[in-house]
């Protein structure tokens, strides 16, 4: 019976899009630090031998970050790239060690969910009140943003790989598998 259950593979095209995606969002990542190093160097060249302060350099500095973070954890969870501890993963035969997957990405899921619940609660709230930043005075919206954006996007990912690991554990028991490349 479990070898009748067809399960539908992506086409190649959805895989290209998403490597693409990936790479241009890594790329993106890198450039981004680039400028934010080149900032903070001009920053301190012009700081400590010129005595001019760059104001609003310490808080883009700062944004940039937080939306870094944010979109890097996304690509980690996209990787399956955690910090974990895999001492009992690596021990477990294939369907108990998917098991374990699929409740680490359902932990990740709800955790991130609420998270995204709660950082969008209070980004509406600086919203409704107009906060800027203080040196320059950017919204404070934008960098809140990124922690409803990380953690909303987060949440989505672990949850198709929840999905993706009961698709893999319906499927895996005497079913040999095609590896895609």
């Amino acid at each position: 019976m479990l070898n009748d259950l067809h399960v539908p593979v992506p086409p190649a095209i959805v895989l290209r899009i998403a490597r693409m995606a990936a790479f241009a969002t890594r790329t993106l990542l890198g450039a981004l630090l680039i400028a934010m190093m080149l900032l903070n160097v001009a920053n301190a060249v012009c700081r400590y031998l010129f005595s001019v302060v760059l104001i609003g350099a310490d808080e883009l500095l700062v944004f940039a970050m937080i939306w870094m973070v944010m979109i890097g954890m996304i690509l980690v969870t996209i990787n399956r790239q955690h910090i974990a501890l895999d001492f009992l993963a690596n021990r477990l035969a294939q369907r108990p060690r998917i098991a374990l997957t699929m409740f680490h990405h359902l932990v990740i899921a709800v955790g991130a969910a609420y998270a995204a619940v709660q950082s969008l609660e209070f980004t509406r709230r600086v919203a409704a009140v107009g906060q800027t930043s203080m040196a320059i005075g950017f919204p404070m919206v934008f960098a809140h943003s990124a922690l409803v954006v990380g953690f909303a996007a987060t949440a989505l990912v672990a949850a198709v790989l929840v999905v993706s690991g009961g698709i893999e554990l319906v499927t895996s028991h005497g079913v040999t598998k095609t590896k895609l490349t």
